[in-house]
């Protein structure tokens, strides 16, 4: 029997709320934003509706997705991109406000409650019938269970670490590190991603936005950024990690797979808001304009 998905993502689930804002703010002034916008949000969100506009078959779990007004218009933007949902709705739904500069660069609060994990459950029956498993670190308590139930099934799986904590690296094949995680590891990407990889990761790719990415996998891959001209970097990572995943379920090799991440990642930060969706077509024009 084949797989049901191609990617069960699991974790962050929010509505964010993004506006411009023209310069930065201190504690107790008030500020403006303009040109502000609903989208999804939550890193596993952005994934998995990436994922889909790229044509794959993708299931979410995480949230929760309560039943109020931001749940139900979430439900609706998920379920009309052919996600399927395996969330809780205990708990109300999560809402970020994002600040976005004229240079591109967010800053963001998210307003939740403190749901208990046990509430927020890895849908493990789920996990033998998909291709890869993405978990992205935001319910740490639970990532273990992912991988675990992942490398049980004999699953590809990919972690997103949140933090500098690495007890479950060992359970994933690759782990991601944004450059803001890396520093908490080792001040140097490279010796974090050593560092990542030493504790079981079969790789360990850091994120470093317009510096690019590399990857430790026993050797060293450095893959350069895109250069765009940054409108919104919300949602990038999540970009990056989409595209990485996207090709390696089409079986493109690790470098071409960072290098198609870092394209998806830039390709996000032409848009305004959380979100960008785009089809493989639009992902590889890009590719080849800018190269």
């Amino acid at each position: 029997m084949g797989a049901q998905y191609d990617v069960l993502c699991y974790g962050a689930i929010s509505l964010d709320v993004s506006g411009r804002v023209e310069t930065p703010w201190s504690a107790g002034e008030h500020h403006s934003a303009s040109d502000y916008r609903l989208s999804p949000g939550g890193d596993a969100t952005l994934v998995a509706l990436t994922l889909a506009g790229l044509g794959m078959r993708v299931a979410l779990a995480g949230g929760p997705i309560g039943d109020d007004p931001p749940g139900d218009y979430l439900r609706d933007i998920l379920t009309s991109a052919g996600i399927g949902l395996y969330v809780d709705t205990r708990g109300k739904t999560s809402i970020s406000a994002v600040a976005v500069t004229p240079s591109g660069e967010r800053s963001s609060i998210t307003y939740h409650e403190a749901t208990p994990v046990e509430q927020i459950p890895v849908p493990v029956d789920l996990v033998p019938r998909v291709r890869y498993v993405y978990a992205d670190g935001c319910y740490r308590g639970n990532d273990a269970v992912a991988g675990a139930a992942a490398k049980e099934a004999g699953v590809p799986a990919l972690l997103n670490l949140d933090g500098p904590e690495l007890d479950a690296a060992g359970l994933f094949d690759a782990v991601v590190a944004s450059a803001t995680v890396a520093r908490l590891i080792s001040p140097d990407p490279l010796a974090a991603a050593e560092t990542i990889r030493a504790r079981g990761a079969g790789l360990a790719i850091v994120t470093m936005g317009e510096r690019g990415c590399i990857c430790s996998d026993g050797g060293l891959l450095a893959v350069p950024a895109y250069r765009v001209e940054a409108v919104d970097t919300t949602g990038a990572g999540a970009a990056f990690t989409a595209g990485f995943l996207y090709a390696r379920l089409q079986d493109f090799n690790i470098l071409d797979s960072l290098r198609i991440a870092s394209a998806a990642g830039a390709y996000k930060c032409l848009a305004r808001g959380s979100y960008r969706q785009f089809d493989a077509k639009a992902l590889f024009d890009f590719i080849g304009s800018v190269e």
